[in-house]
């Protein structure tokens, strides 16, 4: 290893799996892609005069989202000096200054991911500039330049000196970059012959480092029904940096469902339904106007989940129940319609209850001073792991189904075009949609289909496509600025997959449930299913227009909100309990939660029809007021039944 290779290990290197990382010779220095740099005084480096060969190995594991040096010597404020560096789509790029200017080659392809590639870059002065990748000439400009001025600047190695333009997006909003991955053997040579020396040498890869495996993690595969507290890790460099030891939250629904629901640090908690594909799927947050100046406050724009945070607050065999709490913020941290007297801005808080068949109510409470203007709650936003495109997890030919509640269905690809567009109208009427992710599980939800004013400012619920020409490397729309992302910018077009990205395919409108005050209530049921649409209209009908339940003849009143009834008239001394549920084709029931008031015992017994019926579930949620029993009774009928239950 050359000195100056020497002194990078030396300033600069990560240990994680109890070691450190492997290099060309020896160990590499490793740049965690955050913040990661090594700065050598300019002082301590040579300068050559006329002519200069930069020598260095480099190992990307993801590529920087603005131009970073692999290493450079320049000027900050206008151009001078010199840089090689590298882009989003991972090609290298060597620049100098002359005459107030730059001069760079580029090399026509990006460099792979994960492997060793040696980068040779030369100035010869009063002839040009050269650029060569694993010893083979891949760029070269004339250049008359007599010299670099390149002393005065200290050598940077792995970071951007200062903010830099985002690639394709967000030019306005520069961000600091690092590299993400290992760097070794660096040179910088003064011999005029060093760089033609290079090329005639014999190009042997070496054996690449051992990195993290980067999976969004979503926690064991095999979890019984309920909510559990998990430390999810993704992967050390990203876990070391969160502030809080409170781990994340996922949902499982035993083995005959292996599929989850994930709240995760990384994505600020938001929800993500995960398939027994590992592929990943969100339904949106609530999202504001551009009323903070930078983008739409939402959560995705909470990158280090400042104002997000999920408990756990019911979990027995019968239900759980988790909440969501989130602030829709903007990539300035500024939260929408904040007073300037009380401080007070909106708030969403997000209420889950799950039930052992997969189903889930989604509540979504937002507090806001402003409910009359724009706002979105729900979107299909497929999450990409860092080696996923769109494409892993989208057919074009079938992106998803939709029904709506009088029986219509329809089934709908991609459409292409030219042109992006945002809102192609599906099915009218439809509630009930499933998307597509290349798996045998698939995400689903139902809106609630009130006929009140929805967002677009239409009557009951609307489910709209997203189509046509979204981006150069992809079929469908790809960005990278979330999840995982920790840059705060509004949004990011994606290339190539080496981090983590997300695409959308339609977005859903519907009425709230209740606007109370400065409080709005909206309503969606969601899980994965092994179906279409069409499949989902009796679970639809079963929320939505569920069957009337007597005791003793008087009605039991049912909370769509809890997709439970609500037994509050309990016989206490009487012991048992008989209903009656008038189940009919159109007002079917298709599984039952029962809530019991004031009971802390558990029946012995269920039975349907005078029959035991086997799986019923039950649990016991306490409270400030008093307990309560919570049964889960696995009822399917179209019919009138009797339902009794033992104690």
């Amino acid at each position: 290893m050359n000195a100056l290779g020497i002194l990078l290990a030396a300033l600069f290197s990560l240990s994680f799996n109890d070691g450190t990382i492997s290099g060309v010779e020896g160990q590499a220095a490793f740049f965690d892609g955050f913040d990661s740099r090594i700065v050598v005084p300019a002082a301590e480096v040579k300068a050559p005069e006329r002519h200069f060969t930069v020598d260095v190995w480099v190992c990307p594991v993801a590529f920087p989202k603005s131009p970073c040096p692999v290493v450079c010597r320049q000027r900050t404020d206008v151009p001078g000096g010199w840089s090689l560096w590298l882009d989003v789509l991972g090609k290298v790029h060597f620049q100098v200054a002359g005459a107030g200017e730059w001069v760079s080659v580029e090399s026509p392809e990006g460099l792979p991911l994960r492997q060793w590639s040696r980068l040779t870059a030369n100035f010869r002065s009063g002839s040009g500039l050269f650029l060569a990748i694993d010893g083979r000439e891949v760029a070269k400009i004339p250049t008359e330049l007599p010299s670099v001025e390149q002393a005065p600047y200290d050598l940077w190695i792995g970071r951007t000196q200062v903010r830099t333009p985002s690639f394709f997006e967000n030019k306005n909003i520069p961000i600091y970059s690092s590299l993400d991955g290992a760097v070794d053997e660096l040179q910088i040579l003064g011999d005029k012959n060093a760089y033609k020396a290079i090329l005639k040498e014999k190009f042997v890869r070496p054996a690449a480092p051992a990195f993290e495996a980067r999976v969004l993690p979503s926690g064991p595969d095999s979890l019984a029904f309920g909510a559990w507290y998990i430390p999810l890790k993704y992967y050390k460099a990203f876990d070391d940096r969160w502030r809080g030891s409170l781990p994340d939250v996922v949902v499982g629904f035993g083995p005959e469902q292996p599929w989850k629901v994930v709240f995760w640090r990384g994505i600020s908690y938001a929800p993500c339904f995960v398939t027994e594909k590992g592929n990943w799927m969100c339904n949106e947050f609530i999202e504001r106007s551009k009323v903070t100046g930078w983008g739409c406050p939402e959560s995705m724009s909470d990158k280090h989940a400042d104002f997000s945070s999920v408990r756990i607050v019911e979990n027995t065999p019968a239900r759980t129940v988790v909440v969501w709490r989130n602030l829709p913020v903007g990539v300035n941290q500024k939260i929408p319609y904040q007073s300037e007297e009380t401080w007070w801005g909106d708030c969403s808080e997000e209420t889950y209850i799950f039930y052992p068949d997969g189903a889930c109510v989604r509540r979504m409470d937002l507090w806001t001073s402003h409910p009359q203007d724009w706002y979105e709650w729900c979107q299909s936003l497929q999450v990409l792991h860092p080696s996923q495109r769109p494409e892993d997890v989208l057919d074009a030919a079938k992106i998803m189904s939709v029904a709506a509640m009088d029986g219509r269905s329809e089934t709908y690809g991609w459409k292409q075009g030219d042109a992006a567009v945002f809102n192609l109208p599906s099915l009218e009427g439809a509630n009930i949609q499933v998307t597509y992710l290349k798996s045998r599980w698939n995400p689903y939800l139902i809106l609630e289909d009130g006929s009140g004013t929805n967002e677009k400012g239409e009557s009951g619920p609307r489910i709209d496509r997203y189509a046509g020409k979204w981006s150069d490397y992809s079929a469908f729309p790809w960005r990278n600025h979330w999840p995982v992302a920790q840059d705060y910018v509004i949004g990011r077009y994606a290339c190539v997959p080496d981090a983590p990205s997300h695409t959308y395919t339609a977005t859903q409108y519907n009425a709230p449930h209740s606007v109370e005050g400065m409080k709005m209530t909206k309503l969606m049921l969601c899980g994965c299913t092994e179906g279409d649409a069409a499949d989902l209209l009796p679970l639809a009908k079963s929320w939505l227009r569920a069957p009337e339940m007597t005791l003793d003849g008087k009605a039991v009143p049912y909370d769509v909100t809890q997709r439970a009834y609500v037994v509050a008239s309990f016989p206490a001394e009487a012991g048992n309990l008989s209903l009656r549920l008038s189940a009919s084709p159109s007002h079917p029931a298709n599984g039952l939660c029962l809530i019991l008031p004031g009971v802390d015992a558990i029946p012995q017994e269920v039975k349907v029809n005078g029959s035991p019926l086997p799986g019923f579930k039950a649990g016991i949620r306490t409270a400030w007021d008093g307990p309560s029993l919570i049964l889960w009774l696995p009822v399917t009928a179209t019919s009138p039944v009797e339902i009794g239950t033992f104690f």
